[in-house]
C-alpha cells in the first residue's frame, strides 16, 4: 500500500463529504484528514462517528476559518509521504493510483491532478500558467501544451493545477497553503509560492477523472461567493507578492461543452493525445468512459 492520506476541507456540505468518504479506497489511502470550519450538527456527528475501512481524523476549526487555514492544518498534521487533496464535492476515482505512478516515475513532479467529470461536461479547473509582467499577475494559456507519456499515461504540465491532486509531502513542506486566505486566491497563492521559491513541477493527467458535484445551499453559496471576501483575498495576495494587479482565469484549457475557442486556447487535447500515442486508453476514458462514470456517479 502506498503511504497516502486524503485531505479535505468541509464547511456546510456534509452530504457531499459523506459521498467522498464512501468513495475512498482503503487500499490506496490509510487515513482521511478532514478540516471542518462549519457549525457542529447532528448530521456531521453521524458522519464522523461511522466506521470506515481507514482512519478518520477530524480537525475542528473556528467557524469560517477558511480554505487556507484548513489545508494548512492538514499539511501540518500530515505524517504520510503523499496527500490526495480533494474538495468536499468530489469523489475519488477508481484509478487514482495512476497519479501515484506518475509521481514515482518523475521525481521533479510535486503534484499531479486529474480532470473533473460532471453531468454535462468534462473539464479542467485551475490548470493554467502564471505570468508576471510589470506588476501584473495574470493566469493565461499562451503556449500550446505538449503531451508527455509518464508511467504509460499522458501528462500535461502547468504552473497551476486543479484541487483534485496528489502531492508529495516534500513539496508541501517547501511551500504550503497560507492560513490567511478564507476564500479566494488561496489556490494561486500556493502555486505562486512554488513558482517563485521552489523547483517543483506540476501536471495534469487526463486519464484520471474525478466525479464533481458542485453547488450547495443558499447559505453555503453566500459564503462561497462573497465579494468582500474575494476582494480582501485579492488585496492580501497583491500585497504579499508585491504586485499591482491580478487577472484571474477566464477560460478552461479543456471544456467538452465549450465551442467558443476553436483555435486558441488549444482545446483539442483528446485528438492531440490520440495522434501522438494512438492510445485507446486516453480516448476511452474521455469519451465512452466518461459516459460510464456519469451513469455510475450521477444516476
Amino acid at each position: 500500500m502506498p503511504d497516502v492520506a486524503v485531505g479535505v476541507t468541509v464547511f456546510k456540505r456534509i452530504d457531499r463529504l459523506s459521498k467522498l468518504l464512501k468513495s475512498v479506497d482503503p487500499e490506496f489511502a490509510s487515513i482521511v484528514y478532514v478540516a471542518d470550519d462549519g457549525e457542529s450538527t447532528e448530521k456531521k456527528e453521524e458522519v464522523y462517528e461511522r466506521s470506515y475501512p481507514f482512519d478518520l481524523e477530524v480537525f475542528d476549526l473556528p467557524f469560517d476559518a477558511g480554505l487556507g487555514a484548513g489545508r494548512d492544518r492538514i499539511v501540518r498534521e500530515l505524517d504520510e509521504e503523499f496527500l490526495l487533496l480533494m474538495d468536499s464535492d468530489m469523489q475519488m476515482p477508481e484509478n487514482t493510483t495512476v497519479l501515484f505512478d506518475q509521481l514515482q516515475a518523475d521525481q521533479t513532479l510535486g503534484g499531479v491532478c486529474g480532470l473533473f467529470v460532471e453531468k454535462e461536461r468534462i473539464f479542467t479547473s485551475g490548470c493554467i500558467d502564471i505570468y508576471e509582467e510589470n506588476g501584473v499577475c495574470s493566469l493565461e494559456l499562451r503556449d500550446r501544451k505538449e503531451v508527455d507519456l509518464v508511467a504509460n499515461h499522458p501528462l500535461f504540465k502547468f504552473d497551476m493545477i486543479a484541487n483534485a491532486s496528489l502531492f508529495r509531502r516534500e513539496c508541501l513542506e517547501d511551500y504550503s497553503w497560507d492560513p490567511e486566505y478564507v476564500i479566494g486566491r488561496e489556490h494561486v497563492d500556493f502555486y505562486m509560492g512554488h513558482k517563485r521559491q521552489t523547483n517543483w513541477k506540476f501536471g495534469l493527467c487526463p486519464s484520471v477523472l474525478f466525479p464533481h458535484n458542485p453547488g450547495g445551499s443558499n447559505e453555503f453559496l453566500k459564503h462561497r461567493w462573497n465579494d468582500e471576501k474575494y476582494d480582501a483575498a485579492t488585496e492580501y495576495f497583491l500585497q504579499k507578492w508585491d504586485l499591482d494587479e491580478y487577472k484571474p482565469i477566464e477560460y478552461s484549457w479543456l471544456a467538452t461543452y465549450d465551442p467558443v475557442f476553436e483555435d486558441y486556447p488549444p482545446h483539442d487535447l483528446i485528438q492531440r493525445a490520440k495522434a501522438k500515442y494512438k492510445s485507446d486508453g486516453i480516448s476511452g476514458v474521455l469519451a465512452g468512459g466518461a459516459n460510464l462514470l456519469k451513469q455510475k456517479w450521477f444516476s
